[in-house]
């Protein structure tokens, strides 16, 4: 009979040089010469999803961080930072408050920018920080230059010209020279720029969009609209336009809107005995038409088509915000005293509100407008008039300035308190 006993397997301390236990890669264990492999973890697989959640969430992170970074480019761009850090160095924003003399040079019109309050001169396109401080200068060169402006860029043109260039703080973004005279411009916030030029092709009028860097985005050519004035949605993706073409004997008046990805208008609305003459987007999209005879409303995709007349009156101003468009009026003959009509982005009228004095200057504000006069400064909004104060006897233009309203007299650039 086989004898029958436990089989113990005893380990054994192997012994190295010195004494010393010999290393092992870790995979195995030598028992007394025997190789017993370690017994394998089982994989956890809730451990293993837990991580693939935790990869997609890092990724999901870093491509939504790419795409923040490329949507406020504009706001974190070098040059900003480059602006601020010279303004730090240099202990603050220079300038020691206004009044501001600007004697030297014939001022042509001046409009806020993100920068400041920006002068387009005979000879240079200047602009003064809320201090008063002269940020910047630059000579342009034009016979009849025009300014537009939105957010951080100026947009410089030179009327029946062929020339215009876009500004910024730091630097020239861009310079064009048309092949056809210019006759009107327009600058988004994002720095995109559209021109409205005769054209030489047997068409009327065409109109060219360019990104800032100059790349072509858009071109419409009119076989019969002679364009008068153009302007650009908020978000860039729009562009508006107002023209008279003759129809039987009349004059047609007609206002565009174009989807910029598209070749034709998605909205047109015309009328005759009208003279439309200028248009410009509220910030819902909306575009404003002002005429001498009425304003006009006109949604993006037409759903909202409304026309505000004047009652018969004259049409001597006009201010188109974000908010509201206002227009100046005042009875045919009268050289003083009137009315400021306000009309809201749905196409109603928000209010009415006399004014006295001659009437001198009007600019938009972020909620309404701000009126000159011979007698006081207005500062209205949404809900109708806001304040009321003496304007100088030799004020010329206003413009808001942040909280700050500024009349350009003769000489100076003054704050109205």
């Amino acid at each position: 009979m086989a004898n029958k006993r436990d089989v113990r397997i005893k380990k054994r301390k192997p012994v190295g040089r010195l004494g010393n236990a010999p290393e092992t890669d870790g995979g195995e264990q030598d028992n007394g010469g025997l190789h017993v492999l370690p017994p394998r973890k089982k994989r956890r697989r809730g451990r293993s999803a837990i991580r693939l959640v935790v990869r997609l969430v890092v990724v999901a992170v870093f491509v939504a961080g790419i795409f923040l970074v490329y949507k406020n480019w504009d706001a974190i761009a070098p040059e900003s930072l480059v602006i601020w850090m010279v303004e730090k160095l240099s202990g603050g924003q220079k300038g020691d408050g206004f009044p501001v003399a600007v004697a030297g040079s014939e001022v042509l019109d001046m409009a806020e920018t993100q920068d400041g309050l920006a002068l387009l001169t005979d000879t240079a396109y200047v602009v003064y920080n809320a201090n008063g401080g002269e940020v910047l200068r630059r000579p342009h060169g034009y016979s009849s230059p025009i300014l537009k402006t939105a957010g951080k860029y100026a947009l410089i043109a030179e009327a029946e010209g062929t020339r215009l260039r876009l500004e910024t703080r730091s630097s020239t973004a861009a310079e064009l020279t048309m092949e056809n005279k210019i006759i009107s411009a327009a600058v988004g916030k994002n720095g995109s720029f559209a021109v409205a030029t005769e054209s030489s092709q047997g068409y009327t009028t065409e109109i060219i969009v360019y990104t800032s860097k100059k790349k072509e985005l858009f071109h419409w050519y009119g076989l019969d609209l002679t364009i008068l004035d153009v302007a650009l949605s908020p978000d860039g993706k729009y562009l508006a336009v107002v023209g008279v073409t003759a129809d039987a004997g009349a004059m047609r008046s007609s206002v565009l809107v174009f989807d910029m990805g598209k070749t034709e208008p998605v909205v047109r609305v015309d009328d005759t005995d009208i003279l439309l003459c200028a248009v410009g987007f509220f910030s819902n999209g909306a575009v404003a038409a002002v005429g001498d005879t009425g304003i006009w409303v006109v949604s993006e995709n037409g759903s909202i088509q409304q026309k505000q007349g004047y009652d018969g009156k004259e049409l001597v101003g006009f201010a188109v915000g974000e908010k509201n468009a206002t227009v100046v009026l005042r009875d045919y003959g009268k050289t003083e005293g009137g009315d400021l009509l306000a009309v809201n982005p749905n196409g109603d009228a928000a209010y009415s509100i006399p004014y006295e004095g001659a009437y001198r200057n009007i600019a938009p504000s972020d909620s309404g407008a701000v009126l000159l006069t011979s007698d006081h400064l207005y500062t209205t909004g949404a809900g109708g008039l806001e304040e009321t104060k003496t304007a100088p006897r030799d004020g010329r233009m206003v413009c808001p300035l942040g909280h700050k309203e500024i009349v350009l007299g003769l000489t100076t650039l003054s704050e109205v308190k």
